[in-house]
């Protein structure tokens, strides 16, 4: 046996169901592979979480099967899940999604309630063996505790939990390595805190990291996002000294492999049927419903209202950027809500008092907050958009610096010492682009419905929909 060994390890993270790009991943999986198992040298090949995101035909109309048919079929080893996997899919989804996976899920701080045990289909941690080399494998998802409790999960916190698996497997293995989608600053943290972690593989706040990172004698790796980068870390094992010698982390193109014929033949028969399977109607619409993002839309209004209907609130506000494309009179299907409604964002009510009622609807008139940018957040559109309002009459000046004239809430002139109840959308809670709604009281989040689902009910209702052409922000000429 020699003294030294060489492990490579292949990974992605942050795929999000953009399966244009995974046929050139597992033509890089496989030609790697090949050429340093010709070698004699170790190969790992490993996903990092959200690899499934339901804005995604395929992933929507499968409930993910159709990413567990890629995983598959690109000869992928060992992952883990991220918030797309653990909080995008109710939990009798997410129990069904690993049941034809040929690989091994590690998921160490999920936790299925019955038991107090790691779900049945995944693994809390494993060890993988050579002759000459064993590689403990540890995983964790971001503890977004009240979402998962919410589906049904319960999740320990990762740092004691990893530092308690570190403990026990290092006697037992030679190398440790950690599928981490809690993000670069906590994956910073564990390196720091935790004694014995080689190797991290991160996600979910989707950096490239060229040259992996050092922090004492772990590296962090990570390779952005959308499958556009396949990263590779690659180890060097001395069995004489009992010790890693060497340590390098790169990134590969996946744009310079060409796609493998298999899975692009395996994804162009699953567009065919996640086709045929959207296109069925959810519900039917009595009037075309515009898009729009600089001025108010009825459509934008009827969202409001959906979600204020939906929480019991006495306001809805929702962003006109949530919607993405037009709705036409008569039957809609599963496939135009999607498209029209690709997030995986929920429902959520919070309390504002009504002098911060009134600051969130100057903030949201102001251009510069129409037209921002949004990236992240569950946002799978461009721009912020017109707010939408319901519950609302807005009386304003536009121009250059939009401002706030008067404003009644359900027929009453708004109080600015009275609290309401407020039906909006949860990115707004973790973006701070309006932080006195991150920051009212006895928020409460609605799962596991996102937008969609709530449209293909609310969107039946006639009146509900004909309200929304009264207009609720109205403009004042001095």
């Amino acid at each position: 046996m020699a003294d030294t060994c060489t492990l490579h390890i292949l990974h992605t993270n942050d795929v999000h169901s953009n399966f244009s790009n995974m046929p050139q991943i597992a033509s890089c999986l496989r030609q790697n592979r090949q050429r340093w198992e010709a070698q004699g040298e170790r190969v790992l090949t490993v996903d990092i979480g959200d690899h499934v995101d339901r804005m995604s035909l395929k992933t929507e109309a499968t409930w993910g099967r159709a990413n567990v048919g890629v995983l598959n079929r690109s000869g992928y080893q060992y992952v883990t899940i991220g918030n797309n996997e653990g909080i995008t899919f109710p939990k009798e989804k997410l129990d069904a999604l690993y049941e034809h996976a040929d690989f091994t899920v590690v998921a160490g701080n999920l936790i299925e309630p019955a038991s107090g045990q790691t779900p049945q289909w995944a693994v809390p941690y494993a060890v993988h063996h050579w002759p000459d080399l064993r590689v403990g494998i540890l995983g964790v998802t971001i503890p977004f505790v009240p979402f998962y409790r919410m589906m049904g999960w319960d999740l320990r916190e990762p740092l004691p939990l990893i530092r308690e698996q570190v403990a026990m497997l290092r006697p037992q293995v030679d190398v440790i390595v950690l599928l981490s989608h809690l993000g670069y600053q906590a994956d910073c943290q564990l390196a720091r805190e935790v004694d014995g972690l080689d190797v991290i593989l991160g996600g979910h706040t989707h950096h490239i990291l060229e040259h992996g990172e050092r922090i004492g004698r772990t590296l962090i790796a990570q390779a952005g996002r959308y499958g556009e980068l396949v990263g590779h870390v690659r180890l060097t094992w001395d069995a004489a000294a009992k010790q890693v010698s060497g340590l390098s982390a790169e990134l590969f193109r996946t744009n310079d492999y060409q796609p493998e014929p298999e899975l692009d033949d395996y994804l162009r028969r699953e567009t065919l049927a996640a086709e045929t399977l959207l296109d069925r109607p959810a519900v039917s619409l009595s009037t075309d419903l515009d898009i729009g993002w600089t001025n108010e839309t009825p459509f934008g209004s009827v969202l409001a209202a959906s979600l204020r209907k939906w929480t019991g609130a006495e306001v809805g506000l929702a962003n006109g950027g949530l919607l993405l494309t037009t709705l036409k009179h008569g039957p809609v299907s599963y496939k135009d809500l999607l498209t029209c409604v690709p997030h995986p964002i929920n429902p959520c009510a919070v309390t504002l008092t009504g002098e911060q009622l009134l600051s969130v609807l100057k903030r949201a008139v102001q251009p510069e907050m129409v037209q921002r940018e949004l990236r992240g957040y569950g946002f799978r559109g461009n721009q912020i958009g017109w707010m939408g309002v319901d519950g609302l009459r807005v009386w304003y000046r536009p121009g250059e610096q939009p401002d706030i004239e008067r404003v009644e809430v359900n027929g009453e002139p708004l109080d600015l010492g009275r609290s309401y109840r407020v039906g909006t959308v949860d990115m707004f809670m973790f973006s701070r682009l309006f932080p006195e709604l991150a920051d009212g009281g006895e928020i409460r989040f609605y799962l596991p419905e996102l937008l969609r689902d709530i449209l293909a009910v609310t969107l039946g209702d006639d009146v509900l929909v004909r309200a929304g052409f009264e207009p609720r922000w109205l403009p004042v000429t001095i």
